[in-house]
């Protein structure tokens, strides 16, 4: 039996207090691999927090937009796109365990399609783990194509490594966002000068595939007493050679929106709010 897809209704969570947040973060959160629990946004303390954060500006103001599918009994689905300069990036999307295979994913990749076209978008962009065949189907079936690969290794013999000497860029921004939503991200600079950003996401911190890795972990560990760290690398950079076992390979895929179906309206409409107060489709919008 074939599914009508433009039977189920999408909307968009709009309001700071809505307690369909905390519903959202726990899906996103249940959709990232194993291996990455507690090394990504979702799963910081504060996310819930952040996110209702994030919906307080005017909504043709914001750069997040969390478009969900409801039931009687709570959230069925969420996607949470972040717009992005020419493009509408897919952070993340869960389907609740109990309706998957119902067409829900299906049905917020389509609604993220025309939102990225009323947007005035390029491209839709997402990531997605290698150990995911069924969701790679679903994207190349709505016309995703492969960028790039990338992967997360553990970075070993922090404790054992000698603090790179740094700089910290924005420390004091960093900080106020650590403490308030249990992640962030700081901006260092090494001796020789070239800056890097790293996520920190409670005790876990990401760095670049950069041969001091462990020395950079090592310099931020007694600032926000790190326990864990990974490095993110793309296939072509290679991993450093204190990077240890493999957690998790992640695909980027991209894809494009026909020329006709995209407005003349640049990265982004100047004349047409983000989402219109009385648009009843978009009834509205970090991992």
């Amino acid at each position: 039996m074939r599914l009508d897809l433009t039977a189920i209704e999408v909307d968009t969570l709009d309001d700071p207090d809505d307690p369909s947040l905390i519903e959202a973060t726990d899906l996103l959160a249940s959709s990232v691999p194993e291996a990455c629990l507690g090394l990504v946004a979702y799963h910081a303390s504060g996310y819930g927090s952040f996110l209702a954060t994030a919906l307080t500006p005017p909504a043709d103001a914001r750069t997040l937009i969390l478009r969900a599918v409801r039931g009687p009994d709570g959230l069925r689905a969420v996607a949470d796109w972040r717009l992005l300069p020419g493009h509408l990036l897919l952070n993340g999307i869960a389907v609740r365990e109990d309706e998957r295979g119902r067409g829900l994913g299906a049905r917020l990749l389509s609604d993220g399609h025309d939102l990225a076209v009323r947007l005035g978008c390029r491209a839709l962009l997402l990531d997605v783990s290698l150990d995911n065949p069924a969701a790679h189907r679903l994207y190349r079936r709505h016309g995703f194509t492969e960028l790039t690969r990338s992967s997360w290794r553990e970075v070993v013999g922090v404790r054992a490594s000698t603090p790179a000497p740094i700089r910290l860029v924005n420390w004091p921004a960093f900080a106020a966002h650590h403490t308030a939503y249990g992640f962030g991200d700081l901006t260092v600079r090494t001796a020789l000068g070239p800056e890097i950003d790293l996520r920190v996401v409670g005790t876990a911190i990401r760095v670049p595939a950069v041969p001091d890795a462990a020395a950079l972990a090592a310099a931020i560990g007694p600032l926000v007493g790190i326990d864990r760290c990974f490095s993110a690398a793309t296939s072509t950079d290679g991993h450093p050679a204190d990077a240890g076992p493999e957690l998790a390979r992640f695909v980027r895929m991209r894809c494009e929106l026909a020329s006709i179906d995209t407005p003349d309206v640049g990265v982004m409409s100047t004349q047409t709010p983000l989402i219109g107060k009385d648009d009843e489709t978009l009834r509205r919008s970090d991992r």
